[in-house]
């Protein structure tokens, strides 16, 4: 499953007048967010629970996708398999509120 930038605002690179973020850096979050991500699964965690436990790693997650290595979260799917697991999820909500089938209020 491709992830996709759908309800974070969909560009590829870094237009929030912020310096471009470093391949160092993008590893560091991809590495925070999967050690949250592998915690919450390990416990259990159902997808809500996944999405609650990383609420305050959201901006960090936003951060991966308006970077150019938005991309390595995908080509890195076995290296950070909590992260996938939660941009998968993240994307599955977001196609839902797109074509309906997961309703949000007005």
């Amino acid at each position: 499953m491709q992830i996709t930038a759908r309800c974070f605002n969909d560009r590829a690179d870094n237009q929030n007048g912020q310096a471009p973020m470093t391949r160092t850096e993008m590893l560091e979050i991809m590495t925070r967010l999967d050690t949250r991500a592998n915690g919450l699964l390990l416990t259990g965690a159902s997808d809500i629970d996944l999405l609650a436990g990383m609420f305050d790693l959201m901006p960090d997650f936003k951060a991966l996708l308006d970077s150019p290595y938005r991309g390595e979260i995908e080509a890195n799917a076995t290296r950070f398999p909590g992260l996938y697991r939660y941009g998968v999820m993240l994307t599955e909500v977001a196609e839902g509120i797109a074509d309906g089938s997961i309703r949000v209020p007005r």
